[in-house]
């Protein structure tokens, strides 16, 4: 190996980890880093998601590292988790998304857009006025939770909480192999989970009684030859919107404003043109991916690329890079607006190719158009960007900006 790996969770590579993930691709495409296998390139990645030897079965591995005692603590945590369909192979992960499929119609998801510019517009009038706003806190964190609980069903008044358990959740997967209080961010999460599985599953019963135009009466009524999903499958399919959606959704939000702050000649194209807010949107996920990165583990001992996969190790597939690479795109390190054909890797690839595309696409083009449209000369506050903390997903913590209201 001619490079060391990096570790992605070290503050001062989170600033700008697209250096590092090309020393990668140049000289150690597929890297042991003591712990897991780190995958740079594009091909290899797709490659690999679409091997059945890798599996997406990894709550266990989470679970491993913990004490005896801690792991019986956390055994409905450790229950939920395993009943994911993002965490499944098949034949279980195709018979859940057999199923889904069919609630999660383009007629849904267009049916709701005018509730989400509301729900946008309306963060936005809380702050239009002072000519200054926080873009995390003030719109990108909020707007995607409350879009997709208003999706789902959850009443306007129940919507704040489902921030916090979303939160509380994602932290399980990107920070607590990253800090000494692994235990606390798992304990908070199994908190948080069971909180909003009470929550759900008296909605859940309601829309079995009396369906409704939302989401979950959708997954309710959803059936594949006379299969259907049980109580903690549709709980488990909630949790993956509210968590995965809701987290990556509010980073994308960051990351495109931000990058448009840079961006002034492109910025001026879409506002002069809205209907490219779509491939812009694309762009920004390839160039400034809010999911850096997922994980498999191997299923049985093989060979890839000169290497020796054992049963039972971890692989780490970087999305981040995959989006950078030269082999794929052409000046991978440019913000090209109307990019085509831009094939990037943020909503992963293969069997598990995320399933709520469509609602993230919807969301995340509301609320990067709104905020661009109606805050005008937006300039950042500083051009030191806080991080959050974790390396799997990529956002602002804060992103201050000033502005002049339109």
């Amino acid at each position: 190996m001619k490079t060391t790996p990096p570790d992605f969770s070290t503050p001062a590579i989170q600033v700008d980890p697209y250096p590092h993930y090309q020393r990668l691709r140049d000289d150690a495409p597929v890297c042991w880093n003591g712990r897991t296998w780190l995958i740079s390139r594009y091909d290899d990645i797709v490659t690999l998601l679409n091997d059945p030897r890798m599996s997406s079965a990894r709550t266990e591995q989470t679970f491993a590292v913990l004490p005896p005692d801690v792991q019986q603590e956390l055994t409905p945590l450790r229950s939920i988790l395993g009943s994911r369909m993002l965490l499944s192979d098949p034949p279980k992960h195709t018979r859940l998304k057999a199923i889904v499929n069919k609630a999660f119609s383009p007629r849904m998801i267009e049916g709701r857009r005018t509730s989400i510019e509301r729900i946008c517009h309306g963060f936005i009038d809380e702050v239009i006025d002072k000519g200054t706003m926080d873009v995390m806190a003030d719109v990108a964190t909020k707007l995607p939770g409350w879009a997709i609980t208003d999706i789902l069903g959850v009443p306007y008044e129940d919507q704040p909480r489902f921030t916090r358990w979303a939160r509380d959740q994602v932290a399980i997967y990107d920070r607590a192999g990253l800090t000494q209080d692994r235990v606390g961010i798992m304990r908070q999460g199994q908190k948080s989970m069971l909180e909003m599985k009470a929550y759900l599953e008296v909605v859940i019963e309601q829309r079995r009684i009396d369906p409704r135009d939302d989401l979950i009466s959708e997954l309710v009524m959803a059936e594949e030859q006379g299969d259907r999903l049980s109580l903690d499958e549709l709980f488990g399919m909630c949790v993956a919107l509210l968590v995965g959606g809701n987290n990556s959704t509010s980073h994308l939000i960051g990351n495109a404003i931000l990058t448009f702050a840079h961006q002034p000649e492109a910025l001026a194209q879409l506002l002069a043109d809205p209907s490219l807010i779509a491939p812009a949107t694309e762009e920004v996920m390839r160039y400034d991916s809010p999911v850096q990165a997922t994980s498999r583990v191997v299923k049985e001992t093989m060979s890839f690329k000169g290497e020796t996969f054992e049963a039972g190790q971890g692989i780490v597939v970087l999305f981040g890079s995959g989006n950078r690479d030269e082999t794929q795109f052409a000046n991978p390190t440019v913000f090209e607006m109307t990019r085509q054909p831009n094939r990037h890797l943020t909503f992963a690839h293969g069997p598990h190719f995320c399933l709520g595309v469509s609602i993230a696409r919807t969301v995340s083009q509301i609320g990067i158009l709104a905020l661009l449209q109606r805050c005008a000369n937006l300039k950042l506050v500083s051009e030191r960007v806080e991080w959050l903390p974790g390396f799997a997903f990529r956002g602002p913590h804060t992103l201050p900006v000033t502005f002049e209201a339109v």
